[in-house]
């Protein structure tokens, strides 16, 4: 009997010992998976594309936090601290919260942006075809015949662009207007100087 009771006790001691370690050593999961599930909500309201280097932060301290936790359960079980996991998962929480909820604005900011540069870009289109058709001597034939060319992708581009802007996809559209304004700059950057005789001879 006095053994059976040694077993017991040995038992519950042994329990409670466990229950302990256990406790010490929790790893936040819960506060992972919240994390987790934030960033993920932030990802699917297309945070990753309109408002990109938020997104990034998010993640990064999203990785800070595993590696954190990867660094405690290396640890002596009794000497585990998650407190600074904890905080850089609720940081991560946060700011993928905040920035979902930031999404419409930045949606709203972009599509406004991306129309400022469109109507700039289709006045410049304009005004270079008109000055590379009143001074073709601005350029050997070569040249001037490249410039065109470039200046016909660049209207193009812009074209599609303002379809793209109609049609609520201003991701795309800015990715076309920023391909016109580069070949934009690109035939502007071939113009003579300011008080230069090229192209008045």
């Amino acid at each position: 009997m006095r053994s059976f009771h040694c077993l017991i006790r040995a038992v519950v001691t042994g329990a409670c010992i466990l229950g302990f370690f256990s406790g010490c050593a929790k790893a936040p999961d819960q506060e992972l998976g919240a994390a987790k599930a934030a960033i993920k909500a932030a990802q699917d309201a297309q945070a990753d594309q309109y408002m990109p280097n938020n997104f990034v932060i998010t993640q990064k301290a999203l990785e800070t936090a595993e590696q954190e936790i990867e660094r405690q359960s290396k640890v002596f079980i009794l000497s585990r601290k998650y407190k600074r996991a904890k905080q850089l998962l609720k940081n991560a929480t946060d700011l993928a919260t905040q920035i979902a909820a930031d999404v419409p604005k930045a949606k709203e900011d972009l599509n406004a942006q991306v129309k400022d540069g469109l109507t700039s870009a289709q006045n410049m289109a304009k005004e270079t075809r008109v000055y590379l058709n009143k001074a073709p001597q601005v350029k050997s034939k070569d040249v001037l015949v490249q410039m065109k060319a470039d200046l016909d992708v660049a209207d193009s581009a812009l074209v599609q662009a303002a379809s793209l802007v109609a049609a609520e996809n201003v991701l795309e559209a800015r990715q076309k207007l920023s391909t016109a304004q580069d070949l934009l700059k690109k035939i502007f950057d071939q113009f003579p100087p300011p008080g230069s005789t090229e192209g008045s001879r």
